[in-house]
């Protein structure tokens, strides 16, 4: 069969040079506007907050043309924030402002977003990567998705970008899944038998009123609302273009495995709720820089384990999509780099400040 489709969203932050988060979302998407095709501008939209923007690639079934598509939009973004006279900054979370300066969309369902969660709100402005990976219906995704669950703290971890937040080491390597946790349904998708259910429990959470409709969830992997696809949204912002398209070549070669062991008759893995938290968390804490929880062997492990057990699960549609190459590419980079959070981490030992001009998006980022 041909390879899947990927598509991936990236959320960023707007800062002075300072690190300080400015509301430029409605500058930056003017200045798009004015300056591309509408085809082109329509990829950039506004996020919860005016300090956020988003990007939206293109579909692709090839790797290079993704990683080719990424690059051109950070650099459109780059661009627009010269003109703007702010920065575009690729982390997870905002290094110097907790939420006091910012500023809630006009958009009417982020203003409904903001009413609903209050303070939990004001002062959440994380940013993550989100792969879509094309999926035939809404059945088998919601039985990929239950596939997916033993990976996504090995996922979170190799895309860990956010260490910081309040001017200090949070101590964690993705202080975004932390935060993101307050929210109710947090985390892992619950293991879910067929696309009524999957309808049914979201129904019900919005009945509660804890969601405001249909189209939100807060778990790290679900049945695309909008696209016909699995999302995944395990990882941070990725801090450079080559973290993003590792994330994407992950996300797809697992979703083919899962389609593959369905395809065989093999049902996802149950897993313990309360192990399941753990593995997150650990993932948040530690990236992949120390201990991890194996979600199914319910012990702890060192995170660099995981992924090399992760890497052994999916080998097979690795190979036959043809991404094997890259992929070790991509690793080599990050073993000899680190994660966004540690190489953030390296930056400030010498001054947090210089964070921004170390990592901001510039014309040059492909």
């Amino acid at each position: 069969m041909g390879q899947r489709t990927v598509g991936v969203e990236e959320e960023f932050l707007l800062v002075d040079f300072d690190g300080v988060l400015v509301a430029g979302a409605d500058s930056m998407l003017g200045w798009l506007q004015e300056n591309l095709e509408p085809v082109q501008s329509a990829r950039f939209k506004p996020e919860l907050q005016r300090v956020q923007i988003e990007s939206v690639s293109q579909v692709h079934t090839d790797m290079d043309t993704l990683r080719t598509d990424l690059s051109a939009a950070r650099e459109r973004l780059a661009h627009a924030g010269h003109d703007a006279k702010l920065f575009v900054l690729p982390f997870g979370t905002a290094p110097v402002c907790g939420g006091h300066n910012c500023d809630a969309a006009e958009d009417s369902r982020y203003a409904r977003i903001h009413n609903r969660y209050r303070e939990m709100t004001r002062a959440y402005t994380a940013c993550g990567t989100h792969v879509h990976v094309g999926i035939d219906g809404m059945e088998l995704a919601v039985a990929v998705v239950n596939h997916l669950r033993p990976w996504l703290p090995t996922l979170i971890a190799v895309g860990a970008n956010s260490p910081f937040t309040d001017s200090r080491d949070s101590g964690y390597s993705s202080w975004r899944i932390a935060e993101q946790a307050r929210f109710p349904g947090a985390g892992f998708p619950p293991f879910m038998r067929s696309a009524d259910e999957y309808e049914a429990r979201v129904a019900t959470l919005v009945d509660c009123g804890v969601l405001l409709d249909e189209r939100m969830s807060f778990w790290l992997a679900r049945p695309s609302a909008v696209y016909p696809t699995v999302e995944v949204r395990a990882s941070d912002v990725a801090l450079t273009v080559d973290d993003a398209v590792l994330q994407a070549v992950l996300t797809r070669a697992l979703v083919q495995t899962a389609v593959r062991k369905l395809a065989e008759g093999v049902e996802g893995p149950p897993i313990d709720e309360q192990v399941a938290a753990a593995a997150v968390w650990s993932a948040a804490r530690h990236g992949l820089s120390g201990p991890a929880v194996d979600p199914i062997g319910e012990i702890q492990v060192p995170a660099v384990q995981m992924l090399d057990d992760l890497i052994v699960w999916i080998v097979d549609e690795l190979e036959e999509a043809g991404d094997i190459a890259v992929l070790k590419r991509l690793l080599a980079v990050m073993a000899q780099h680190g994660t966004g959070a540690v190489r953030q981490r390296v930056v400030a030992r010498t001054d947090i400040n210089d964070l921004v001009g170390s990592f901001r998006l510039t014309a040059d980022d492909a």
